[in-house]
């Protein structure tokens, strides 16, 4: 990995406001083209294979030339590096990465040698990078979020909607699921990646409730549209008695605000929040586990 200095060019808005530059010190850092159809190609200088619209964000994994390699929507690519502008840390999909180390590296809390490990994880292991922030990769691993060195990880390609490759045991998958409430944990994952839209329930951009309806719907089964109503019209459940295909409700003071659907081993999926798309989030620890209200049992 080069560690060679470029200078980036950008601005910064307010009173004060003017062109800088900057050092990005290190290979790793997060970008967004500055194009209105940047090429991305296979090689340095070779063949145009894709391209991407302005404002489009990218990992830059290596600016030792003039030809940036970058990484967009899980690919890598080669792409001019004049057009493409150093941002500060950002959240995006990055698709698949490999942890690459001799036996285990270190998950960290922070992205910082000093933050505490979260565990270890081991050589070969599969990890769903979801941003990048002070020069290391941001990435979900076993149902946690938390960071990795950039030396020890290569992305990979590929969508990091691929359940059994990232989560592993974050879907059940065992005899435990019956017919009906398989087909709906198998259906929704169909739908990984897909963008949250306000007041969406097709598969062009889901709300919460929309993705929620639109599964069930898609099995023979309606459901209230919203969330509050899901609530209300379905038998309510504790944590503890989760089955997977059973809703799972989220907010605060008794009052639901977010709602997904439980797949298994403390895990749900959902459509977030603008800017976000249909993913994987666990219920055992953070800030779902904290605004989880009761589940909804609808089978």
């Amino acid at each position: 990995m080069s560690l060679s200095k470029r200078w980036i060019r950008y601005a910064i808005t307010g009173a004060a406001a003017t062109a800088l530059s900057i050092t990005v010190s290190g290979a790793l850092y997060a970008g967004q083209v500055d194009a209105s159809n940047l090429n991305l190609r296979s090689t340095p200088n070779g063949a145009v294979v894709d391209s991407a619209a302005r404002g489009t964000k990218v990992a830059v994994i290596d600016n030792s030339s003039e030809w940036y390699q970058i990484a967009v929507d899980g690919q890598t690519y080669y792409a001019s590096g004049a057009y493409i502008n150093w941002i500060p840390e950002c959240d995006f999909d990055l698709g698949l990465g490999t942890i690459k180390c001799s036996t285990t590296v270190n998950f960290r809390s922070q992205p910082n040698t000093s933050s505490s490990i979260l565990s270890s994880l081991k050589n070969g292991q599969k990890v769903s990078i979801v941003g990048i922030s002070d020069g290391w990769y941001k990435v979900v691993a076993n149902g946690v979020t938390g960071y990795i060195c950039p030396d020890y990880l290569d992305v990979n390609g590929g969508s990091s909607a691929n359940k059994s490759e990232v989560f592993g045991s974050t879907v059940d998958t065992s005899a435990n699921v019956d017919g009906i409430r398989e087909d709906i944990i198998d259906f929704a994952a169909q739908f990984l990646g897909t963008p949250y839209v306000y007041g969406g329930n097709t598969p062009s951009g889901f709300d919460c409730s929309g993705f929620t309806s639109y599964v069930y719907k898609n099995m023979g089964i309606s459901i209230a549209r919203t969330s509050s109503d899901q609530r209300t019209t379905t038998e309510n459940i504790s944590m503890e008695e989760l089955l997977p295909g059973d809703l799972v409700f989220f907010g605060s003071n008794n009052v639901v605000s977010h709602v997904g659907i439980y797949v298994g081993n403390g895990n749900f999926i959902h459509s977030p929040h603008t800017g976000s798309v249909v993913k994987y989030d666990t219920l055992t620890t953070g800030n779902y586990n904290l605004r989880f209200i009761c589940g909804g049992r609808v089978l």
